[in-house]
């Protein structure tokens, strides 16, 4: 092994790879400007951390999807082929440049990205959860983990969906019940009503202050979007390049403008402005 002058900075290409709690193989590589956080995702992942510039490394890890950090501080390894999983791990047991991750963060945030170009469409976005259909647009939980993301309604048996993620569409297909669904405003986005006119310092007026029962009692979930207020839970977009949306809290209120916290990642991360016709709605009766 070829010693590094800053061990704690590993060389090019540093790839993340494991099997998670599901049997499932999982890789990426990350560029120098993500390898910090990388390594400390790589505990919280149980991934091994490999850094290597043997051709062979080299050369399976430009066939890995690249890693993922969203702007909530979660890092993403999406899953992969199980055959091209042997071949890094058997590169990697043959090379032996293996980093040990350091401990995760207290507050570390982890997950997993699907990985795939983005495509554009225009389907309808439904008013409500009844009138979900084939050809809609909605929001999915990939998991607790790894967030929502826009899918599209491609069948339907009574209240259960099979949907195909919008951004993601060499992706499988996945089951979900319509009140595990959320719904995207479906209205025209009001201009004067912008997230970042709430950032404006000193120009925030605070409808309603943040109760300080809600960790105990929980957030409320909105029925519609005239009626989000404080503490109520949606979901927001993250401000990176990925698009995934997560729960988030309203914290203040102006008028259609919020402040929210994310309801996961409520301490590491700053605070985000929303106007209310940029938040999801999570269904209130799969509560």
């Amino acid at each position: 092994m070829t010693a590094n002058a800053n061990p704690s900075v590993p060389v090019a290409p540093l790839v993340l790879f494991g099997i998670d709690s599901r049997g499932k193989a999982k890789a990426a590589r990350f560029g120098k400007e993500h390898a910090g956080l990388a390594m400390k995702a790589a505990s919280q992942l149980a991934l091994q951390v490999l850094a290597s510039n043997d051709p062979k490394i080299a050369d399976i890890a430009a066939r890995l999807p690249v890693g993922r950090v969203h702007a909530t501080g979660r890092t993403f390894v999406p899953f992969i082929r199980r055959d091209l999983y042997d071949q890094l791990l058997a590169a990697a047991a043959a090379n032996g440049n293996l980093h040990e991750p350091p401990a995760p963060p207290a507050n570390g945030m982890s997950g997993n990205d699907p990985g795939s170009p983005p495509s554009r469409s225009s389907p309808k976005l439904p008013r409500t959860w009844q009138e979900i259909g084939v050809g809609d647009l909605v929001v999915a939980q990939q998991s607790l983990e790894d967030g929502w993301y826009e899918a599209i309604v491609v069948d339907a048996n009574g209240d259960m969906f099979s949907l195909r993620w919008r951004d993601y569409p060499r992706q499988r297909q996945f089951v979900r019940h319509r009140l595990r669904l959320g719904l995207l405003y479906p209205g025209t986005k009001q201009k004067a009503e912008t997230s970042r006119s709430l950032k404006a310092s000193g120009q925030t007026r605070h409808d309603k202050a943040a109760a300080s029962d809600v960790a105990t009692n929980g957030p409320a979930l909105p029925k519609d979007w005239d009626e989000t207020d404080v503490n109520h839970l949606v979901l927001a977009k993250d401000d990176s390049q990925w698009s995934a949306w997560w729960e988030a809290i309203a914290i203040e209120k102006n008028g259609g403008l919020f402040k929210l916290r994310w309801r996961n990642n409520p301490t590491n991360a700053p605070p985000i402005a929303r106007s209310r016709y940029e938040l999801a709605l999570i269904c209130a009766d799969a509560a």
